[in-house]
């Protein structure tokens, strides 16, 4: 098989802007038909995923890794630890190991959507939780404007419609080109349908990481001490930051996230109640998320189907979740 060399990245940038008005092919190989026919023990499908210290990101790979177990097909997973080039490399590296289908949790669309379209060409490729579009067989993920939305309608239902209140926001940093943006719109969004007027004090990143939300959130409270929300665009962020305000003394602030449904969210919002400092979060399951995205890569490493018979854009079921129906979503056993 022919494998294309990694172009650097500063010239990839610069690539990308020259195509921007251009019209974008999916790559031969996420757009042919049904491939030959493959018993699932012969399967071998890569997974290529973005970072793993976020609970959300781990739980994808531990669906993906029984699925593997039950179903028998191998599983090759690479974490490129929040670097785009390292996932590049090792998405190249997989593919030049000829793996039947390639799944991927993209970096950054902008920055690596050159390459991965060049990887495309050479086996279907499956994008997961972030995809690039135009590029590969599909993209299955949560609606993260539509889930943002509704955290933050639930939000303003808490504060009460004609409030204005002060809003800091956790944010994913410089590569989070898609997902977070969405999710901060969303939520933002859902704010003023239900009344209610912001003014956004403070705009830190901290990276999904709850490690991470503490001195970003710290930061915030140092200059802004009287906030009244502080919105993690994902649960872990959200959590790093209610962990900051309990040791801080401080009950006045609340938190809400624009999205993930994490357990232990849950559990602060069950146990908080409707006066709890955890007010709202979103539901993006990563078990929907990668149980989908890793079924379709099977249908198509088999020849059970072909790439071209998936829409480009497949969604997950979307919810807002409050102290009304948290028992809904609430899974003690959950591994996320």
């Amino acid at each position: 098989m022919k494998v294309k060399r990694l172009r650097p990245l500063a010239v990839l940038s610069v690539t990308v802007t020259v195509l921007a008005g251009c019209s974008t092919m999916s790559g031969n190989a996420s757009s042919a038909s049904a491939r030959k026919a493959k018993d699932i023990t012969e399967v071998r499908i890569g997974c290529a995923q973005r970072q793993l210290d976020a609970p959300y990101f781990a739980a994808m790979v531990d669906v993906a890794e029984k699925k593997a177990k039950k179903e028998g097909f191998r599983l090759e997973v690479q974490n490129a630890n929040g670097d785009a080039v390292t996932q590049l490399n090792q998405a190249q590296t997989m593919v030049a190991q000829n793996v039947d289908v390639l799944v991927v949790d993209s970096m950054s669309p902008r920055t690596q959507k050159v390459q991965l379209q060049d990887l495309a060409g050479e086996v279907p490729l499956v994008f997961l939780d972030t995809g690039i579009e135009g590029v590969g067989v599909t993209s299955v993920s949560s609606d993260n404007y539509a889930i943002g939305k509704l955290s933050g309608q639930l939000a303003a239902h808490r504060f009460g419609r004609g409030k204005t209140i002060s809003v800091a926001i956790l944010n994913g940093g410089p590569d989070d080109e898609v997902v977070g943006p969405d999710r901060r719109k969303g939520f933002l969004d859902g704010l003023r349908a239900g009344g209610v007027t912001y003014e956004i004090v403070a705009d830190t990143p901290a990276l999904y990481s709850q490690d991470a939300a503490v001195p970003a959130t710290e930061s915030v409270l140092a200059a802004h001490h009287h906030v009244d929300l502080i919105l993690g665009l994902n649960d872990s962020m959200t959590l790093g930051a209610l962990q900051v305000l309990r040791d801080q003394g401080n009950t006045r602030t609340l938190v809400a996230a624009a999205a993930d449904g994490q357990k232990e969210a849950l559990r602060e919002i069950r146990r908080g109640g409707c006066t709890g400092q955890y007010v709202s979060t979103g539901l993006n399951s990563p078990a929907l998320a990668a149980g989908r995205a890793f079924d379709i890569a099977v249908r198509i490493a088999t020849g059970k189907a072909a790439p071209r018979s998936f829409g480009k854009q497949q969604y997950t079921k979307a919810a807002g979740i409050d102290c009304h129906n948290v028992d809904e979503f609430w899974d003690p056993n959950a591994v996320f």
